[in-house]
């Protein structure tokens, strides 16, 4: 049990790790839930405003039978300063995005993003499974949606399920026909079906052949549920993947619906096109769905669906990472994101155990959106211009999603109001160990304000050690609380509590083996426990240092220089009667292949396009990141049918497939340039047991980039048997409706040891 309470610690202080400076430190207590929900026996909880009308809050809560993570953003949108948004990636329902990218993207655009987290659920090339209406327009809706949020242009939040849409393209005779979706992707199976395109749906329609489709030009383009468009028939031809120009929509039809199409309209027909949604949902400035097998209602006027509480239904019972919104009495909408999968730090919740925790934060409607791997929460951090990631999402980075859910303050930035510290919680440090302090100016609407170094006052109080100017804070010798202390010229300030402890139960190095090139320089630093697993920040030349083998030399404060010769060997620290230590390769780098020649590396297929994978070396500047050249892989999987794969296979030296990885790696990343045809990225690897595995670069629909590089990379599974070979780098595709033929470029497959 103490062994489980002190993993549990050390998982919070991960956590800790990147929360953020100028957070209030909240007193504990205990958090109290519905019956049926989570009933914490410990918790951690700690809040700050990051904008007016946006409070965020980290809890960490240990219950009987698993642990949760949990970041919540409490929103006023009545607030004046706030807009809560439904955006997509270039506001299109084109690809998918991550959630960080879409904010980036919003950024651009001169909007100041405090918060986001993902959205609905998907399609595997990116197109949300249920409605989404940005301010005011539709951008993609399937015929009903099972449960959404939406917001009135008064602000209002509201919870809806079982909506339905009507659509309709009307002749001037009154000839009339039912478009079933708009925005939606149109496959095969598709079968005497009807969809609208628009220009938020990108490019084209992406559809395949077996359909008739009608060109339409439109004097609005944007599609308002409500209010009916005005076209003109431009073109109506049996084709498929149809342009979408200015100023125009697309009408797509298979089977009996094409025959009405081809049978009604002509070239220079006026028609009328109306989307409607029943239960006031035309009135939304802002939807986004939870449309799915798990979109669920979890609160229904402040009680649980007996759905969510059926034992009988075996979804109910699986605790997984969660994003869910609910909405309070008051009208506040509350956004939460629970990690999950990661024992020891986070296990994820059931059903029942998110609603309760929605009541128990005061939440009276409630919907379940995209989770999982998607589960993405963003705030912005005190003293920070933009949002930073806050969860752990538990593919290990953020996976791409359909849209996402964002909150921008409109507040102008305004004159110094206020300071915040980093760190900025209670700080336990051993004696003569030191801490570096950052003090960061925000206004009276939480927007960061410039401060001068020179206009700041660092102070010690309790006798505890001392402070320079820059706010580095050396510990005293003798064990002693007190607080560090920073303030302005014009008497704004702020504290910190500091205690000087010898308490520390245990070390650790920062890593715990690694492979350093010949001459390479690496500083190692300490991290120091109580016996409650919370950390205590210990300098590196507060302990001794030893090398064993002839790796290298190590300074007093930590840092190791390999040495010129491939070894291996250990390097030990002690402090008090505490030791770590680190296993030592001194050696070849640690690029698994450098794609600078074609030794070694050879392409193969499954089922594509029979012989259309080919792998080349290119030196064209733009498409090599690292050295002289990088490796080039065409494939086409048009017309295939199963998973299709391209694969660059590495050989080993004897040539044969499988090349052995030095060490442990901690991570394994590959440079890529996209060709945003939204596949996915899979490393094929053989365990120290022989057994072969996937792992995964990118999720399904993952390569949603283009025109740029990008560093993929996945964590290796702490449970692995070592020493792994890589077999290949794998290029896949499942989805029957995105088989196209397109251009990758790998660079610098890398092995990654130590922690970051």
């Amino acid at each position: 049990m103490i062994q489980s309470r002190v993993k549990n610690w050390l998982s919070l202080l991960l956590l800790s790790a990147v929360l953020v400076a100028g957070s209030v430190s909240v007193p504990f207590q205990p958090v109290k839930v519905h019956a049926e929900g989570l009933q914490a026996t410990g918790a951690d909880e700690f809040s700050y405003m990051a904008a007016p009308g946006v409070k965020h809050t980290s809890i960490t809560l240990d219950e009987p039978d698993s642990r949760q993570a949990i970041q919540v953003m409490e929103v006023d949108p009545k607030s004046p300063h706030i807009q809560v948004q439904a955006v997509s990636s270039r506001m299109e329902v084109s690809r998918g995005e991550t959630v960080g990218y879409m904010i980036r993207e919003q950024e651009a655009m001169g909007h100041r993003v405090v918060g986001g987290v993902n959205g609905d659920f998907f399609s595997s090339v990116g197109v949300p499974s249920g409605l989404q209406i940005s301010n005011g327009e539709l951008i993609s809706s399937p015929g009903s949606i099972k449960a959404l949020m939406y917001i009135l242009a008064d602000g209002s939040v509201h919870i809806e399920e079982n909506v339905t849409m009507t659509a309709v393209v009307r002749t001037g005779s009154g000839m009339a026909l039912d478009i079933d979706m708009v925005n939606r992707s149109r496959v095969p199976s598709h079968n005497d079906r009807a969809f609208l395109f628009t220009s938020r749906f990108g490019d084209s329609t992406r559809t395949p052949a077996g359909g008739v489709e009608v060109v339409l030009g439109v004097e609005e383009e944007q599609l308002v549920a409500g209010q009916p468009v005005k076209a003109v028939v431009q073109s109506i031809g049996d084709r498929a993947d149809t342009l979408i120009g200015e100023g125009q929509y697309v009408l797509s039809a298979t089977g009996t619906k094409a025959d009405w199409v081809r049978n009604t309209l002509a070239a220079g027909d006026n028609i009328e096109i109306s989307v409607s949604f029943d239960k006031g949902i035309n009135e939304a400035q802002e939807v986004i769905s939870g449309n799915s097998t798990l979109g669920r209602i979890l609160l229904k006027n402040g009680e649980i669906p007996a759905q969510i509480t059926d034992p009988g239904e075996a979804v109910n019972l699986d605790r997984h990472p969660r994003t869910m919104l609910g909405v309070t009495a008051e009208g506040k909408l509350i956004i939460v994101v629970a990690d999950g999968r990661m024992p020891g730090y986070a296990d994820g919740m059931t059903f029942e155990e998110e609603a309760g925790y929605l009541q128990s934060l005061g939440a009276v409607n409630a919907i379940n959106i995209d989770g999982g791997g998607s589960s993405t929460y963003y705030v912005r951090q005190p003293g920070d211009a933009a949002a930073s990631l806050l969860n752990v999402p538990s593919d290990g980075s953020e996976r791409p999603v359909g849209n996402a859910l964002i909150v921008v303050s409109t507040a102008e930035t305004e004159q110094l109001d206020g300071l915040v510290l980093s760190p900025n919680r209670q700080v336990q440090v051993a004696p003569g160990s030191q801490v570096s302090f950052e003090a960061k100016g925000i206004d009276r609407n939480y927007n960061p304000v410039a401060v001068s170094a020179k206009d700041l006052k660092w102070v010690v109080n309790g006798g505890i050690g001392k402070v320079d100017d820059n706010g580095v804070f050396t510990a005293g010798t003798k064990e002693r609380s007190g607080q560090i202390k920073v303030h302005t010229k014009g008497g704004i300030q702020q504290t910190v509590d500091v205690t000087v402890t010898n308490g520390i139960a245990r070390i650790a190095l920062s890593h715990d083996a690694f492979v350093a090139e010949p001459g390479s320089v690496q500083a190692l630093s300490l991290k120091a426990y109580d016996a409650e697993g919370r950390e205590i920040q210990l300098s590196a030349n507060q302990a001794s240092w030893t090398l064993d083998g002839a790796i290298g030399s190590i300074s007093p404060d930590g840092v190791f220089t390999a040495g010129s010769g491939d070894a291996q060997g250990t390097i030990t620290t002690v402090y008090g009667d505490h030791s770590a230590t680190a296993e030592v390769h001194v050696g070849p780098s640690p690029v698994i292949e450098p794609f600078e020649d074609l030794d070694g590396i050879t392409a193969s297929e499954v089922r594509t396009v029979p012989g259309s994978v080919a792998l080349s070396l290119v030196t064209e500047p733009n498409m090599v990141k690292f050295g002289q050249s990088s490796g080039k892989l065409i494939y086409d999987l048009t017309g295939t049918s199963g998973t299709s794969a391209a694969y660059v296979n590495l050989l080993n030296a004897a040539g044969q497939p499988g090349r052995i990885i030095e060490g442990r790696p901690k991570r394994i990343g590959l440079w890529v340039y996209g060709d945003g045809n939204m596949h996915q990225l899979r490393l094929g690897v053989t365990d120290g047991s022989g057994a072969n595995k996937l792992w995964n670069f990118t999720s399904i629909g993952g390569t949603n980039w283009t025109g740029e590089w990008r560093y993929v990379s996945l964590d290796v599974p702490q449970d692995t048997l070592f020493p792994i070979t890589v077999r290949n780098i794998a290029m896949e595709e499942k989805n029957v409706n995105n088989k196209q033929a397109g251009v990758l470029y790998y660079d610098q497959l890398t092995a990654e040891y130590g922690e970051e």
